[in-house]
């Protein structure tokens, strides 16, 4: 009978599994929210969602990098959008205003879970712990400190990288970016697959 031994360390790791899986939980969610009331998205609201997801990400004191993480796309599109939409730029301006007036104290954790959470999305999509770390304003050194410090937080790292695609097409950056990409057609902003060429009719690839 081959029965697994619950020990610690295999319930700190189930644990870790289950929380890297539940990443996506929110995201899917609203996904399906959308598409049970109107079918597939049109393009002007896949783009106000991850608009929306930006700002979130912003109030909550993530930078540039983290927000387009956060969005799924990236950070040229997001500047992009800022230098087109006046609405969409006092919205991230006024976030990030927000996100500083609330700033914690100087000496509380160098993470919060917004920031966790897209560190772990990162290092779940190839990016190293230097990469990983960079994108929410973090250190390498900073980041190897913590999961010394923290099991949970090493644990969680862990089972990022147990969870990443098991086949990998591109190296560099692109291996944590977004999965897809959104072009400009007739001014709106539209799902395309990546790899591949933009559909026919684009006006501009962002």
């Amino acid at each position: 009978m081959d029965e697994r031994r619950e020990t610690p360390a295999s319930r700190l790791t189930d644990w870790a599994d289950e929380t890297i899986a539940g990443l996506d939980a929110r995201e899917d969610a609203d996904r399906s929210l959308r598409q049970a009331l109107r079918g597939r998205p049109s393009l002007r609201e896949e783009t106000a969602a991850r608009m929306a997801d930006a700002l979130r990400a912003a109030a909550l004191g993530l930078g540039p990098a983290a927000c387009a993480l956060e969005a799924g796309v990236s950070e040229r599109l997001l500047l992009g959008w800022q230098s087109r939409d006046a609405s969409f730029a006092a919205a991230m301006a006024a976030a990030r205003e927000m996100a500083r007036a609330h700033a914690p104290a100087p000496r509380a954790a160098a993470l919060n879970p917004a920031a966790l959470r897209v560190l772990l999305k990162a290092v779940r999509g190839g990016a190293l712990h230097a990469e990983a770390a960079a994108v929410v304003g973090m250190s390498g050194r900073a980041l190897y400190r913590l999961r010394r410090e923290s099991p949970e937080i090493a644990a969680l790292v862990a089972a990022a990288r147990r969870a990443r695609p098991k086949k990998g097409g591109r190296r560099g950056r692109e291996r944590y970016e977004q999965g897809y990409r959104l072009v400009e057609v007739d001014g709106l902003a539209a799902r395309g697959a990546l790899p591949g060429p933009a559909p026919a009719g684009d006006a501009s690839v962002l």
